[in-house]
């Protein structure tokens, strides 16, 4: 039999979603041919997260069109059409994210005009969040809610004739009359080792192709820690625990399952690059973090990047990062103003704790970026200039500025919306735009945001005698656009040609008297044109 997968995709390349790669790895096990349509290709019209990055200074411009990694204005009915009738799929099957779903039923439409009798499955977070509202609303039969490891091969067995559809533990459906049957939820999957390894297969080549520092690397994509005990407001993590009944537990692959897996993958592909998606990679016992390090170095030794959370961040922990060739760390910080990241978002990392988790990077060479959330609930310009102030004390190689999203199922959300920030009424606002804030303030305007975000670097990395520059620039009139033009040409040469450092190249006064010079240049020609 043949599954038709589908990645409905707004974001850039360079990104094999672990979730599909298990799903469709399952499916083959089963005997199933699997294939996948990927939207990534397709300009919906949204900036991607390297073009947002790049113009905000995050990161080094890098020519992906050699790689054919560029969007294109394609017809979407046309295409999908094309995929249904050369595979002749049995069953179709969408992961969706919370910010995917207007794709999603997009493709789920045009199969229903196609082929009305294909049966439809939605798994993800949109559908977990909202189940009855994708089978109502969305032409979906089927809805995978939460965990999907042991429901859809269950799900697939069932298709084939050896089990009833309508009675699997994570799986609801609608009925042919409209009635929904809803099932409950079985018990996480605790032994990850039994999994097949990730079908890679799936994906167009393009999806390997990864740019870190100005280069391109052919690069692979996993996670060996599953879950996260934290209950930020910003994450839906809090729905999975009660979904579980406050029993959702951390996961790990054995040492030597994972390490067998990741050799694989990297004599199949010939690999460069790992990225790893964990929600927070260094969550790990001590003692089984050390022998990770030493049997990753022995036997894989690709280098590879990191997210993690200040509070997991120690000095063992970090030298045996470094021993097992990780380049880099994406730490997380979303705001400097202690009380929001404390009380609004529930964040546990102290003041202390950022300081501290960058310094120890810093002390091994790893390279580092820190994660900050702009626009959030309550923001202000003080607020802004706390974050500014701490992620400058951290000495962050990157800082790494996006604006918040009010994601389906979270706390933020709520307040969001209660407070007044978020309209969940204006449909524009139901897509996360990374180059755009969700919230409404009084005394912040949109663009004010924007510019704020542009510029949060420049605040960060250049010397404070640059700062009434940075704030004039923020005005992008003639005069603002021209300081711009001049702070990145010293940015660039002072910290972009540096690996993200700030080094005095001894000519910070002569920049400061053209800085001056465009100011005072300006003021005349205002005062000339008063005069005439």
């Amino acid at each position: 039999m043949k599954i038709l997968f589908v990645w409905p995709n707004k974001d850039g390349f360079g990104f094999k979603p672990i979730g599909l790669s298990l799903l469709s790895g399952i499916a083959r096990s089963l005997g199933w041919e699997s294939r996948l349509f990927d939207t990534t290709e397709f300009d919906f019209g949204f900036v991607d997260s390297t073009q947002s990055g790049e113009s905000a200074k995050i990161f080094k411009p890098t020519d992906l069109s050699q790689y054919g990694l560029v969007k294109r204005k394609l017809d979407l009915d046309e295409r999908f059409t094309k995929m249904l009738d050369e595979f002749k799929p049995d069953c179709l099957a969408l992961s969706v994210l919370c910010d995917e779903y207007l794709i999603a039923d997009k493709i789920s439409s045009i199969s229903k005009k196609i082929q009305p009798a294909l049966p439809i499955i939605w798994g993800g977070k949109y559908p977990t969040l909202n189940p009855e509202k994708t089978l109502k609303m969305f032409n979906a039969d089927f809805v995978c809610v939460s965990e999907g490891l042991d429901a859809f091969p269950d799900f697939l067995k069932a298709f084939s004739g050896n089990g009833d559809l309508y009675n699997i533990p994570n799986i609801w459906a609608r009925k042919s009359n409209g009635s929904i049957v809803q099932n409950n939820i079985r018990p996480l999957k605790s032994d990850l080792d039994d999994l097949p390894y990730a079908d890679w297969e799936l994906f167009d080549k393009r999806q390997f192709y990864k740019p870190y520092e100005g280069n391109v690397y052919f690069s692979g994509d996993h996670m060996l820690n599953w879950g996260c005990p934290y209950s930020c407001t910003y994450c839906i993590n809090h729905i999975y625990h009660e979904a579980y009944d406050n029993r959702y537990f951390m996961r790990r692959y054995s040492i030597k399952r994972i390490i067998s897996e990741l050799k694989m993958l990297n004599n199949k592909y010939n690999l460069q690059f790992f990225k790893f998606h964990d929600e927070d990679f260094l969550m790990r016992p001590l003692e089984d973090f050390r022998e990770l390090s030493d049997v990753y170095k022995q036997e894989v030794n690709i280098p590879f990047v990191i997210e993690t959370n200040p509070k997991s961040v120690s000095k063992e922990k970090v030298k045996l990062l470094k021993n097992m060739n990780c380049v880099s760390a994406s730490i997380a910080v979303e705001t400097g103003n202690n009380k929001l990241r404390r009380d609004m978002l529930k964040r546990v990392d102290t003041e202390e704790d950022i300081i501290r988790a960058f310094s120890l990077m810093k002390d091994v060479d790893i390279r580092t970026s820190a994660f900050v959330m702009l626009g959030i609930p309550f923001e202000s310009r003080e607020t802004y200039k706390d974050t500014v102030r701490l992620v400058k004390k951290s000495d962050t190689q990157y800082p790494c500025p996006t604006f918040f999203f009010p994601f389906d199922g979270t706390k933020l959300r709520e307040i969001s919306i209660k407070e007044g920030f978020f309209d969940p009424e204006d449909e524009e606002k139901y897509v996360y735009k990374r180059d755009k804030p969700a919230l409404k303030f009084e005394n912040l305007s949109e663009s004010e945001l924007i510019e704020m975000r542009n510029v949060f670097v420049l605040y960060v990395k250049l010397p404070e005698c640059c700062e009434p520059y940075i704030k004039r620039s923020e005005n992008q009139d003639d005069l603002g656009i021209k300081l711009r033009r001049k702070l990145l040409e010293i940015y660039d040469k002072t910290v972009w040609n540096n690996d993200g450092w700030y080094i005095d190249d001894g000519l910070m006064p002569k920049y400061l008297e053209e800085l001056s010079e465009l100011l005072a240049g300006n003021q005349n020609n205002s005062q000339e044109h008063k005069l005439n």
